[in-house]
């Protein structure tokens, strides 16, 4: 049975194959070269990586486009380097013998930390200092209206002042 599609007899019998080699196209080539800076750059030391990262991510802002393995080695960079960022946190807080919430306070406080790393500290240590409106308990808020009611203008008559008979 002839094989394809529309015309009978149209097309390569199965089984047969190309009788000339062909050429392997160009884009290989360079993903080789590619896969070979992948594998020196993630030799390298954390500052490298950080200078390579912070190459990607200025092409990125100029609209340069990064192929699919650029792309792939700024993703695996960008988790080593969050993953060597945050051993280094650790130690730091282990070596303090800081809880969770003075630690967050403290790179909060601290100038030197970057800014984002800051405010997400910020927004993760802020329920534990302030308590949203209307969240509580039912009778202490109850209680507490109840006792600003019965303070200035409308305070009750102080008990009369008492008599002591002498003898």
């Amino acid at each position: 049975m002839a094989s394809g599609g529309y015309r009978p007899g149209a097309g390569r019998k199965k089984g047969s194959k190309d009788k000339k080699l062909r050429k392997p196209s160009k884009s290989r080539k360079p993903a080789n070269t590619e896969k070979q800076k992948l594998e020196k750059m993630l030799a390298l030391d954390k500052k490298a990586k950080a200078s390579f990262y912070q190459e990607y991510l200025q092409r990125v802002s100029k609209g340069e486009r990064l192929t699919i393995q650029e792309k792939k080695l700024m993703n695996t960079l960008g988790i080593e380097l969050a993953a060597g960022l945050n051993e280094d946190d650790k130690t730091n807080a282990k070596a303090e013998n800081l809880d969770p919430l003075a630690y967050m306070l403290k790179v909060m406080n601290d100038p030197v930390v970057e800014l984002e790393r800051r405010d997400r500290m910020a927004i993760a240590s802020a329920p534990y200092c302030h308590s949203r409106k209307g969240e509580g308990n039912k009778k202490e808020d109850r209680s507490d209206r109840a006792r600003k009611a019965g303070q200035g203008r409308f305070a009750g008559a102080k008990a009369p002042v008492r008599l002591k008979s002498v003898k």
